[in-house]
């Protein structure tokens, strides 16, 4: 967690399509955003669900999401029920599209999440042990993330492959052909892979506890004529979706049993109806089908009817055939489900009143039936609505659990806020409406930014809505649930739409069941009343941080760059090739030259030597005090304790281990003036390769990410590098912003303080030759003096330059001479001294120049020191800062400050 503030302005839990559509809404703010998902990519219940035959149930132009008119435009589904693969597919294009895959960290999972009064944020903590500080906070974890988990007894004897649906292996190849097959659940997941293995199984044996009400799908693939059809009246079709009780583009026909003339007319619209498809059958035939118990009842016998006509066997039809109401489970969609059962390879087992285990050859009834098994999947569903929230721990206001909170009322505002968990905002949990997610999403997220943007623009830091709104809603959503004559049978049945598929789970309706058509006037209600049910309090009492942003905009200079955008871009390293992260090579670099400290250490005390009596002195007692403390001691026990053992491990750690290799053993030579340290750092281009190694990598590419922006929006720009050196950093930015040489900028001024630098500058970098001028500069003279015209350049940077001068404030002072107002400097610093550094640049006398100023110690300064020493210098501070890793081993930064017209502006 960052020591100046915050790390993010939100973080949100989950990358399916509400964790998407939240990080583009946070992206519109300006916010800083940053996104986890246990999964490997992006999609959500998309990416883990990927079992055969998976698809939507709700049509590809609605099951969108439909925050700009050209994500329609630019995407053409293939089928009226898109398949797990295209979904995926389109909501990884949708994250590329609008560049917001770098906010995502894959493979990581939120193990808590905790609001802190005394400072109004949350701390995220995931289950590798990072933990970042936020704002707000955006749970978009989904109804259906959380697999119910199987409870059989015997699951680890059985012998053949054993899979869970909700969990499906991600790039294993199965080979379903001429296996025996069996599938417990018949749910919507059992629906789908049943009638996709049916065709290929030896046998397939569908394992069924209670009957559900099928719809047929009736799936087609989309031609050019609809494809047009639809693009041209998506704005009616996506307003139909949302009049809807169920969000789906299907036009409630206003009629009743008893208005259409009785049952035998109804049975008409029925069949219009089922050759339509699943959700034209059930909620654009009659209105009163899930109102009525006798309107039910005509409905549910239709069905049924279709069951026992389709399947050839009566006893198997009847088994097929429910005998609760129809809807008191969520009716599945599946083409060619009862026609499955027709197929003499496909055998259906009534487990009703007849438990299962599993055992080494297969499935067991407690009868004592036993089915011989080559595979077994398990269809179990889901723990619906509150299980994905209830399995992180969050704790808002004053340590209340939220999961203890939920198990004795299941409350929210509108499926979007809780009482007591300020800056919370639930985007897709429960209490949406039932049924097609994305369109109630569009509202409810859309609502979520708006009211972010409202406090933004007010400087308010918290939101909470009041017990009395909250207690409103959800007596509403209860009482919506309650009027219906389902809601007995739901509980009865362990429906998910209450939970009580979930042993223990006490009974609560998950779900809105009047459609957001009847939610969304209440958020229009409370945002155009100007929120008046929610508490709000002012910005004054949070902390503010390098990643905030005033108004809702993310402006450094002119462009629009956060940290986060900077931290996450993907850079190629050497750590990469070497199988590990770049936090993990970090520590093993440092873990060496902690040995090759320590050696020279215990060398110098037992021969009794001291030191050259120049600035070796300072170096020699910072290696003491290092080596003795308890960072150094922590570090030498993950170091090698041989010679060997280091030679083997600095092998495998890229230049820096080359430098280490080079240098470690001769610290103590260095040290008694036997070898001067230049030796080794200038021969084959040791040095350069240093400023490109991954130690500096991260922020070449941060200072060469700016220039490239800037050079983007403003023509002819100048731009001046101090301490070029051997122009490492210097490579990586000319390769960014001009990969082939073509001119980018007005003018590229290299300098440095010794000219020598330039021969190996001018070999390196010949490419760009026409763009780069070589002049010496001495940053603690006057630039005027040095033949610089002052205030006449863009833009500044220099790495790793400024602390090793005598005087911070003259250094800065004259780069603040040199700029335009208005205009950038960057400072690519240490933020912390490594032992790493210590033991290559605590060699230089450079790197001591500052002792005059009392920097004997080390001469780096916090970015808090440099904030305060840049705005005396005419600085506004530090507008940006972006680090070279997360956590504990950061250890650079580039901060990016604004020269003000005047040194007094800065005060």
């Amino acid at each position: 967690m960052s020591k100046h503030g915050l790390d993010h302005d939100a973080v949100v839990i989950g990358a399916g399509f509400s964790g998407v559509r939240s990080l583009w809404e946070l992206n519109r703010l300006g916010l800083t955003a940053k996104c986890f998902d246990a999964a490997s990519d992006v999609g959500g219940t998309w990416w883990w669900n990927r079992y055969p035959g998976c698809r939507t149930d709700g049509e590809a132009w609605i099951y969108a999401l439909n925050f700009l008119p050209e994500l329609l435009e630019e995407w053409d589904f293939t089928e009226r029920y898109p398949s797990q693969q295209e979904v995926q597919w389109y909501l990884s294009r949708i994250v590329d599209r609008y560049d917001l895959r770098k906010n995502i960290e894959f493979d990581t999972e939120v193990k808590s999440a905790y609001y802190s009064n005394s400072n109004n944020t949350w701390t995220i903590t995931t289950t590798k042990g990072i933990a970042v500080s936020c704002r707000y906070f955006l749970p978009a974890t989904g109804v259906t993330s959380i697999p119910k988990h199987p409870s059989f007894p015997g699951l680890q004897s059985f012998k053949g492959a054993l899979y869970q649906a909700s969990t499906w292996p991600k790039d294993e190849n199965i080979d379903f052909q001429n296996k025996r097959i069996g599938v417990v659940g018949t749910g919507s997941t059992g629906v789908q892979i049943t009638t996709k293995l049916a065709p290929v199984a030896k046998h397939l044996a569908v394992f069924q506890r209670t009957p559900n009400y099928v719809i047929p799908a009736q799936n087609y693939r989309l031609d050019r004529q609809k494809i047009e059809h639809v693009k041209k009246d998506f704005d009616g079709i996506w307003q139909l979706a949302k009049r809807n009780l169920g969000g789906h583009a299907v036009e409630h026909s206003g009629k009743t049993v008893a208005g259409v003339g009785g049952p035998e007319k109804a049975q008409q619209l029925f069949e219009e109806g089922w050759k339509l498809g699943c959700y034209n059958f059930q909620l654009g035939t009659l209105d009163d089908s899930f109102m009525t118990p006798d309107s039910n009842k005509i409905t549910a016998d239709f069905v049924r009817d279709k069951i026992r006509s389709t399947v050839r066997d009566p006893g198997t039809a009847e088994l097929l055939c429910p005998k609760y109401p129809l809807g008191a489970r969520p009716p599945p969609c599946g083409d060619g489900y009862y026609e499955m059962f027709n197929r003499e390879n496909v055998q259906l087992v009534d487990i009703s009143s007849d438990g299962i285990d599993i055992y080494e050859k297969g499935i067991r009834t407690a009868s004592g039936v036993e089915y011989e098994l080559d595979v077994i999947i398990l269809a179990l569903g889901f723990d619906a609505g509150t299980g994905a929230m209830n399995q992180i721990d969050i704790r808002g206001s004053q340590g209340r659990s939220l999961r203890e909170s939920w198990a004795q009322r299941l409350e929210t505002f509108a499926g979007v806020l809780v009482h007591g968990y300020p800056n919370m905002f639930i985007v897709c949990g429960p209490h949406l409406p039932a049924g097609n997610q994305p369109v109630s999403l569009e509202v409810s997220a859309s609502w979520i930014g708006k009211t972010m943007e409202h406090m933004e623009k007010n400087a308010l830091a918290t939101i909470d809505v009041s017990q009395e709104a909250m207690d409103a809603w959800t007596t509403h959503v209860e009482q919506v649930w309650q009027s219906s004559f389902l809601a007995k049978h739901a509980e009865e049945l362990g429906s998910w739409f209450v939970g009580t598929n979930i042993p223990g789970k006490p009974a609560n309706i998950m779900f809105y069941l009047a459609g957001i058509r009847n939610l969304e006037p209440w958020l229009i209600k409370e945002r155009d009343a100007q929120w008046p049910s929610m508490t709000f309090r002012t910005n004054t009492e949070i902390p503010k941080s390098p990643n905030s942003v005033e108004n809702g905009k993310s402006l450094v200079g002119s462009l629009h760059l956060t940290p986060d955008m900077l931290e996450s871009m993907q850079v190629p390293l050497q750590a990469d090739k070497i199988g590990i992260t770049p936090e993990a090579k970090s520590c093993l670099v440092n873990a060496a030259a902690a040995a090759y400290l320590n050696m020279a250490v215990k060398e110098m005390r037992r021969r009794k030597l001291n030191p050259v009596q120049d600035y070796r002195v300072h170096w020699w007692k910072v290696m003491r005090e290092f080596v003795d403390s308890e960072e150094g001691q922590d570090l030498l026990h993950e170091a090698p304790v041989t010679s060997e053992g280091l030679e083997q491990l600095t092998s495998k750690l890229g230049i820096e281990g080359e430098v280490l290799a080079r240098m470690g053993p001769d610290v103590l030579n260095i040290l008694i003036g036997k070898t001067h340290p230049l030796a080794h750092i200038m021969k084959d281009d040791l040095l350069f390769r240093v400023y490109l190694s991954d130690e500096s990598k991260r922020l070449n590419r941060y200072v060469a990410e700016y220039i490239k922006r800037l050079a983007s929006q403003r023509k002819n720009i100048r731009i001046l590098e101090i301490g070029a050196g051997t122009g490492g950093t210097t490579l990586d930015v000319l390769e960014t912003c001009s990969p082939t040489g073509e001119p980018f900028c007005a003018h590229y001024m290299y300098t440095d303080l010794s000219p020598g630098f330039f021969v190996a500058g001018k070999t390196t970098l010949k490419k760009w030759e026409s763009l780069l001028t070589f002049k010496v500069f001495n940053v603690m003279d006057g630039p005027a003096n040095q033949g610089f015209e002052e205030h006449s350049y863009d833009f500044i940077y220099a790495t790793n330059v400024i602390h090793a001068t005598q005087s911070l404030l003259t250094s800065l002072s004259n780069i603040h001479k040199l700029l335009k107002p208005g205009d950038m400097v960057a400072l690519l610093e240490l933020s912390r001294l490594t032992p790493f550094y210590n033991l290559v640049f605590g060699s230089l006398p450079g790197w001591w120049e500052g002792v005059g100023e009392g920097r004997t110690e080390s001469p780096l300064q916090t970015p808090q020191q440099w904030n305060e020493l840049l705005k005396k210098a005419g600085f506004s501070g530090i507008d940006l800062i972006a680090y070279d890793l997360p956590g504990p081993e950061r250890h650079s930064c580039m901060m990016l400050s604004t020269a003000l017209s005047s040194p007094s502006d800065g005060q």
